[in-house]
This record gives C-alpha cells, sequence and structure tokens, in this order.
C-alpha cells in the first residue's frame, strides 16, 4: 500500500497553472487528451498575436521549434537532437519509418492485437508490397519479449509496440525487448504515446530504432504536436518516402533540387509544420523538464499504484485489467465494468459529479498525472461508491 505519495509540497504551486483544479474539476483523463497547462495556452497566445498583426520572419517560432527537438533528446535519452524529427502525431512518424525501409515481399511485421489503431494501419498499408501484418495474442494486456521471440523468424523485419499499452495500461519492457530484437536483427519501433511525459524511457538502453508519439496526452501539447526519434544509424540510411521542401540539407536554395537531403532527422518533417502546435509543445516540455521528468514518474506512479490498491480495495467484483505487478504499471488504470454501455454510463454519471475519464468497449479507464493529488482521487472513489449505492453496477436505467 502506498503510504505516501511524493513531492506533494512541491507540486501544489504548479496546480495554479491549470485552472480546472481550482474550479473543484477531477481530471484523470490523460490517457485521452490532457488540459493545456498556463504556459503552452500563452505561448500558442504569443504566436497567433503575432501572426495577427503580421511580424516579419518567424525567428522566435524555428528557434522554439530547435528548442523542442533539443528537449524532446534530453527527455527519451537520445544522443543529440539530430536524431529527432518533429511531427504532427504518432501516426505520421510511425508511417515515415514504414514508407522509408526498403521491403521485399514476404517480409513480416510482428504487432501485438490490443495495440491502438495508430500503430497497426501504418504498417497494413505495406500489404500493396507483399509485406505480412502479423497480430500476436495479448492475453493479459501486454506484449511481452518472450512472446514475440515465438514469435520470430527469419521473415520479420520489424516489431512494432506501445511503451505503454492504450487499454490495460501495460508497460512493456523495452530493454529486455531491444536486447532480443538486436541480437535476433530486427528493428523495434515504438510507440510513445503512452508513456512519454508520463514514464521514463531511454531510447539508447532500449535499443530503439524509432520511436513516435504524440503531444497531447502525457506531455500536455496541443493537438498536432509529435515528434519522431530516430537512431543514429538509420538517420542518414533512410529515405523518406514523402519528400518535402524542408528535407533538403539548405531549404532556402530554392532551385537546387538535387541538392542532399538534411543528415539529421529533419529530413523527414518534409512540408511546413504546424508551428503554433510546436510553440505549444516547446513550451510543454519546458514545463515538464522545470518540474523534473524522474520527480513526475515517481508522483504518477505512486498515483496509479494509489488508486490501482483503492479502486480493488473497494470495489473487488469489478475486475482491475492493469497488471498488479508495479513495474509493469505506468499512469493507466483501467476497470471492467461488463459491457460498452456500462462503461459509458458510468463515465456519464462521473462526468455530472465533475469527475472526468474515458469509456473504452467494456472497461473505464482513469489516467492521472502528476499534477493530481491523491484527495482528488479519494473523490473519485466516494462517486463510485455512491454511484454503486444508488445505482448499482448493472446500471439500470442508466442510458449513456
Amino acid at each position: 500500500m502506498v503510504e505516501r505519495i511524493p513531492a506533494e509540497a512541491e507540486t501544489q504551486p504548479y496546480r495554479e497553472l491549470f485552472p480546472h483544479c481550482r474550479d473543484g474539476v477531477v481530471y484523470v483523463d490523460h490517457a485521452a487528451v490532457s488540459p493545456l497547462p498556463v504556459p503552452v495556452v500563452e505561448a500558442v497566445e504569443r504566436y497567433v498575436r503575432r501572426r495577427h498583426y503580421g511580424k516579419p520572419g518567424l525567428e522566435w517560432e524555428w528557434e522554439r521549434a530547435a528548442r523542442a527537438r533539443k528537449l524532446i533528446a534530453d527527455l527519451i535519452g537520445a544522443p543529440s537532437e539530430a536524431t529527432i524529427a518533429l511531427m504532427p502525431n504518432t501516426t505520421t512518424g510511425l508511417a515515415a519509418v514504414a514508407l522509408a525501409l526498403p521491403w521485399s515481399s514476404g517480409e513480416s511485421v510482428l504487432v501485438g492485437e490490443w495495440e491502438f489503431p495508430a500503430a497497426v494501419y501504418p504498417w497494413r498499408a505495406l500489404q500493396r508490397f507483399g509485406v505480412r501484418l502479423r497480430l500476436l495474442p495479448m492475453p493479459d494486456g501486454g506484449l511481452t519479449a518472450e512472446r514475440v521471440a515465438e514469435a520470430l523468424d527469419a521473415s520479420v523485419r520489424v516489431v512494432v509496440v506501445s511503451a505503454v499499452q492504450f487499454l490495460s495500461g501495460y508497460r512493456v519492457d523495452l530493454e529486455e525487448l531491444g536486447q532480443l530484437c538486436r541480437q535476433r536483427g530486427v528493428l523495434l519501433v515504438v510507440d510513445g504515446m503512452q508513456a512519454v511525459g508520463a514514464v521514463r524511457l531511454d531510447v539508447r538502453r532500449a535499443q530503439i530504432a524509432a520511436l513516435a508519439c504524440g503531444g497531447a496526452k502525457w506531455l500536455m501539447a496541443p493537438h498536432g504536436s509529435g515528434f519522431l526519434y530516430l537512431a543514429p544509424e538509420l538517420v542518414e540510411r533512410l529515405t523518406p518516402g514523402i519528400l518535402g521542401w524542408l528535407a533538403a540539407e539548405n531549404p532556402w536554395d530554392f532551385f537546387a533540387f538535387e541538392q542532399p537531403l538534411a543528415a539529421t532527422a529533419r529530413r523527414f518533417e518534409g512540408g511546413s509544420l504546424d508551428v503554433g502546435a510546436i510553440v505549444g509543445l516547446c513550451a510543454a516540455l519546458e514545463l515538464l523538464h522545470t518540474y523534473g521528468p524522474d520527480r513526475a514518474e515517481q508522483r504518477l506512479r505512486a498515483l496509479s499504484t494509489y488508486l490501482w490498491e483503492r479502486l480493488r480495495a473497494e470495489f473487488p467484483e469489478l475486475p482491475l485489467l492493469t497488471p498488479a505487478q508495479a513495474e509493469r504499471r505506468a499512469g493507466i488504470v483501467t476497470l471492467r465494468v461488463g459491457s460498452p454501455e456500462r462503461a459509458a454510463a458510468l463515465v456519464k454519471e462521473l462526468a455530472q459529479r465533475r469527475i472526468y475519464c474515458s469509456a473504452r468497449l467494456e472497461y473505464v479507464r482513469f489516467s492521472p498525472h502528476w499534477y493530481n493529488t491523491a484527495a482528488e482521487l479519494e473523490q473519485l472513489v466516494a462517486a463510485l461508491r455512491d454511484i454503486r449505492a444508488v445505482r448499482g453496477w448493472h446500471m439500470q436505467g442508466m442510458a449513456p
């Protein structure tokens, strides 16, 4: 049992950056989309005002983009910002990798059957080249190195996995999986959407070939922001499947169409970036680095463990999909309530009490962040207790 949530006093001032905390809203839906903290809103507003008044040039905005690449590299343990390309979302990042790899008919990609669709569709598109998409069973809501090892054969070129599974919250042992892939000559490609900003990962230690992530969830950045990491040995070896003018070594030499591509991951950025979203992403990254990524992980894991234990103790009749092993958990805690209709009804009931979470299939998913408190989680537990007493879990008469 968690005795104490760490960094309570240090975190309290940061709650002022989230107006919904002051208004009494309990927001535990960061695995869906995060509220934007005040510094992010102010950064985007500054960009919009500059555009509104026609400020010449984009020097400040490009500086923000360069700083975002550096902050991302520092956050995920990348060797330098040269391995980071700014992307609008996870799907685009993964598709960039899929289209850049040279494929032969009969080769295959391994993906878990419960992965979020963003991690699946970019590889499905390769079927026209004769590449097979093979879905692996995930009976416990997670993908293990043992299961991958059983499926590896000579046809496999890539293993795709979410660092944290979007429904169960299962946290993959990336270092074990990365070692396996490296030994077998297979590329490990990671969907970092439910991990980056919530828990730490090190792309070099885990021997990750590529990692894509959007900014709108745990990084608390605007939609349309994100990034792609490519291991240094891949950056110059891969040619983007979609070339844009910003991929050139010198994009401002407009008519040098045969010039080399950028030697950095910038060659995958292609056309003009969503500058407003990137400005917001940079501000979100600065906030996370100021608070401290290690402290954020310690606090978030303590909060999710606290919630996991409270739900198990208070509602033993509802199975938890989230793993019991603490090392396999991140920020997501998921209850199974029996049907999609009941899940939607329960989420609606909680929203009427100003507690926000998500319904996913027959599950209700809670996802607090580092600025949440144990008191807010107790408010959630009390609301569930009240709903059970009044409605029961069968949710009779509770049409979504």
